[in-house]
């Protein structure tokens, strides 16, 4: 992977948040190779799923997001309203876990919805108060659930101190968070990193000195490893995307990066090792990430790309 110079890296920590202008492709008729890669992958998710997304599914939550942020999707949609219907009737199988619920009110946001009193349900209800790890029920240990706890809670304006303290807490010494803060690292700790990013990405802008102090911990670690799958790429883009425009450059890169996993006779995104077939889940976080980066630019509004 191309390295970027760690100073730089380091240095747009403490860049400020003056939206520089740049140039925007978004405008344009002719469209980017990421953007084309971006269209084919939403379009074969939907034809994945012809009845729609399915709710705790792989063509779920996050593939409602990517094509809200694309601009393909409404509420007055019909691909949307199966997903709509399910979540008004009874989810207990599909939705057992935090990060279940946590993906709703991501989505329910993206579309404009209050989560919190949709079909008389509060879909933050079950994640909305901070349970110590060792009370939790298995499924929900993971630091996931306080990472997208974080997010979640965030948009629907309920307080998440006690995750932002945890998430704190459990950030390892060389800047970097992993999946069960008590197990050894792992591959996944790329990942598990720039989602912990992004979750703080909102409080880091506000300035806040923890969340500068420990992003600014974080990127070096993140700028160190070895994006050698198209999932990881992906969370690194939605990461960078959060950081603000500060980082369009770097954003920039990796949307080139995640591109060598793009199959443009497919249609979709390869998973590492597994050449001649799109992979649904890698098909998602990718078209996810590149709709998240597509809205941004069409913005420069970090405040839009959730």
């Amino acid at each position: 992977m191309r390295k970027i110079t760690l100073a730089i890296l380091i240095l747009g920590l403490g860049l400020s948040l003056m939206m520089p202008v740049y140039a925007n492709s978004t405008t344009s008729s002719v469209r980017e190779p990421w953007q084309v890669a971006m269209h084919n992958a939403l379009d074969w998710m939907q034809a994945a799923s012809p009845d729609g997304p399915q709710v705790g599914g792989i063509i779920g939550e996050w593939s409602v997001i990517a094509l809200v942020h694309a601009g393909r999707i409404d509420m007055g949609d019909a691909w949307l309203q199966s997903w709509l219907d399910e979540l008004s009737g009874d989810t207990s199988r599909a939705l057992r876990r935090w990060t279940d619920y946590q993906r709703v009110v991501l989505a329910l946001d993206a579309l404009g919805l209050d989560a919190t009193d949709f079909a008389g349900r509060n879909f933050a209800q079950p994640f909305w108060r901070f349970v110590p790890v060792s009370s939790r029920a298995v499924m929900n240990r993971t630091i996931m659930a306080d990472i997208y706890a974080l997010r979640a809670l965030n948009t629907v304006g309920q307080s998440s101190s006690l995750f932002f303290a945890h998430l704190m807490h459990v950030q390892r010494a060389d800047g970097s968070w992993s999946l069960n803060p008590a197990q050894p690292s792992s591959a996944f700790d790329i990942d598990t990193t720039a989602m912990a990013v992004r979750a703080l990405a909102p409080f880091y802008l506000q300035g806040n000195s923890r969340a500068v102090h420990a992003v600014g911990r974080a990127m070096p670690w993140l700028h160190a490893q070895t994006f050698n799958n198209a999932e990881s790429t992906a969370q690194m883009i939605v990461a960078l995307v959060g950081l603000g425009a500060a980082y369009a450059e770097y954003a920039a890169y990796y949307v080139n990066h995640l591109m060598q996993w793009y199959d443009p006779a497919l249609g979709g995104f390869i998973r590492e090792g597994f050449s001649g077939r799109v992979n649904a889940l890698t098909t998602v976080q990718a078209a996810y990430a590149l709709a998240v980066y597509y809205q941004f630019m069409a913005n420069m509004n970090v405040s839009s790309a959730r």
